[in-house]
């Protein structure tokens, strides 16, 4: 049946951060050094947090249950995103978009096959659980924002110009959501591709009719789930390539 659209993960697919720490870790730097000197009362916030962190650091590798990402964003939004103008927000996402290790973690087999489907007529795009902006400016200063049709990713909540938290709406909720979004776009699951690497695209790998296991999915996810949801694992971007005009 022929492939109609891939739909790409971002943390893990595209870039190889697993999580969106590099970026929260930007900002909180940013923010910490725009607090100085006048603002002790946040400076003290954050430093806080940073304290806080390390912990959950720590709980993460202790424990194979625990929900790091949602502990995360939760001090992340209450210590530090809070309040911020989202002016500052802003400029750390240039200067993360902008860096030469955000930019070296991209995966260019992905992006470079992507580009080309795109190209060949095939429909293009991002279902994420990151943040939609961050996302967006990364892939436009790699060069490839324009090869992707649309990204569905999480939103900054804001106010009168000051940020109130990192929304985690689509985080484990991407099954369903990729649902809505076929029968938005009017497109039909046996005839999509998905890709994606983690806990998080369990559900997307099920509903489509070519799910794909990333090239950063490590090596004890991509046994389990080739069996378990009889995902393609390419082994160089010429395989995924031809898998991809195959379908």
């Amino acid at each position: 049946m022929p492939l109609d659209a891939i739909i790409c993960d971002w943390n893990g697919t595209l870039i190889e951060y697993r999580d969106e720490r590099p970026l929260l870790e930007t900002i909180a730097i940013d923010v910490f050094r725009a607090s100085l000197p006048f603002h002790p009362f946040r400076m003290t916030r954050i430093l806080k947090a940073r304290r806080q962190l390390e912990t959950l650091y720590r709980e993460k590798r202790l424990a194979a249950d625990f929900d790091f990402v949602r502990a995360m964003f939760t001090i992340y939004n209450e210590k530090i995103i809070n309040g911020t103008p989202v002016s500052i927000i802003r400029r750390s996402i240039e200067q993360y978009a902008n860096s030469q290790l955000t930019q070296q973690a991209l995966d260019h087999r992905v992006l470079r096959t992507v580009k080309e489907c795109h190209r060949s007529g095939k429909m293009t795009g991002i279902l994420s659980a990151g943040y939609k902006y961050g996302i967006e400016r990364v892939l436009t200063v790699a060069g490839y924002h324009q090869y992707f049709d649309f990204c569905e990713a999480d939103h900054l909540k804001e106010g009168g110009g000051r940020a109130i938290e990192f929304g985690l709406v689509i985080y484990k909720r991407k099954h369903e959501l990729l649902l809505t979004l076929l029968s938005d776009l009017g497109l039909e699951a046996s005839r999509v591709a998905y890709i994606g690497d983690s806990e998080d695209d369990k559900g997307c790998f099920q509903i489509v009719g070519y799910p794909v296991l990333a090239f950063l999915t490590p090596d004890e996810v991509k046994d389990s789930y080739a069996q378990e949801y009889k995902a393609f694992v390419p082994e160089s971007e010429k395989d995924l390539v031809e898998y991809l005009r195959s379908a």
